[in-house]
C-alpha cells in the first residue's frame, strides 16, 4: 500500500490549502473577508482502499486583507506515515471587475520536506456561474486546471479538471451546502483519468471566518 500513500501525499497540493473557496478544490482569484481567521477540517481517501489511505486534515487561514492571505495546514495529523505541516500564501494581483477577470498568484506545500508549488489563477464571474483557470509549476514540471462553479436551489456545485505537475490528471465533481450560518459542508469525488485505484473521495467541513481585529 506504500504506493497509495505516496499518491495521496502527491495530491496534498490539491486539498491542502485552506483558502476559503469551499466548493472549488483548486485555488481561485476570489477575494477574501478581510481581517478574519478561517478554519476547516477534511477527510479524504482512495475509495477502493479507504481504511488504508484515509487522511484527516485541519486547515487554518489568516485573511489579513481582501487580497492577501496565508495559512498553516496540518495534513494526515492522525497518521505518522503521512503527517505533514504545510504553509501556503496567496495574493490577488488584480481583483475582478465587470470587464476584466481577477488574477491571483500563490504558493502551496511549503515545508522542509516538500518542494513548493507555485501557481497563477484567474477567475471570471458570469450570470450563470464562475469560471476558474490556473497554471502550476513544481520542480520544473507544470500543470493546469479549469473549474466551473455554480449555485442551484441553495446548493453549490463545481466541476473541475486538473493536471498535476506530477502528470496525474483528475476530473472532480463536488456539491456543498451551508448547514447553518456558521457551518458549511462539502463533498467531492475526484476521478483519475487512468485508474479507479487512484480516485479520491472527500468530505470537507468549513466554519465561518472569525474576525481577527
Amino acid at each position: 500500500m506504500r504506493w497509495m500513500i505516496a499518491l495521496v501525499a502527491g495530491l496534498w497540493w490539491l486539498s491542502a490549502h485552506a483558502i476559503p473557496e469551499t466548493v472549488v478544490l483548486t485555488p481561485t482569484a476570489n477575494r477574501n473577508q478581510p481581517r478574519s481567521l478561517y478554519l476547516a477540517t477534511e477527510q479524504f481517501a482512495v475509495p477502493h482502499y479507504y481504511d488504508q489511505t484515509r487522511t484527516r486534515c485541519f486547515y487554518t487561514q489568516a485573511l489579513l486583507t481582501d487580497r492577501f492571505d496565508f495559512g498553516v495546514d496540518f495534513v494526515g495529523f492522525d497518521q505518522p506515515q503521512t503527517r505533514q505541516t504545510l504553509l501556503n500564501a496567496r495574493l490577488v494581483l488584480t481583483p475582478e471587475t465587470e470587464r476584466t477577470p481577477g488574477v491571483a498568484f500563490g504558493v502551496l506545500n511549503v515545508s522542509d520536506q516538500t518542494r513548493p508549488t507555485y501557481y497563477v489563477v484567474s477567475t471570471r464571474t458570469t450570470s450563470f456561474g464562475r469560471f476558474h483557470v490556473g497554471g502550476y509549476t513544481s520542480e520544473g514540471r507544470t500543470g493546469w486546471s479549469g473549474a466551473y462553479q455554480f449555485s442551484v436551489a441553495g446548493f453549490d456545485g463545481a466541476v473541475e479538471y486538473f493536471r498535476l505537475p506530477s502528470g496525474d490528471a483528475y476530473t472532480s465533481f463536488g456539491v456543498g451546502r451551508a448547514l447553518t450560518q456558521s457551518v458549511y459542508l462539502y463533498t467531492y469525488y475526484s476521478r483519475h483519468e487512468k485508474t479507479r485505484d487512484a480516485d479520491l473521495f472527500g468530505v470537507y467541513i468549513a466554519f465561518t471566518p472569525f474576525r481577527l481585529f
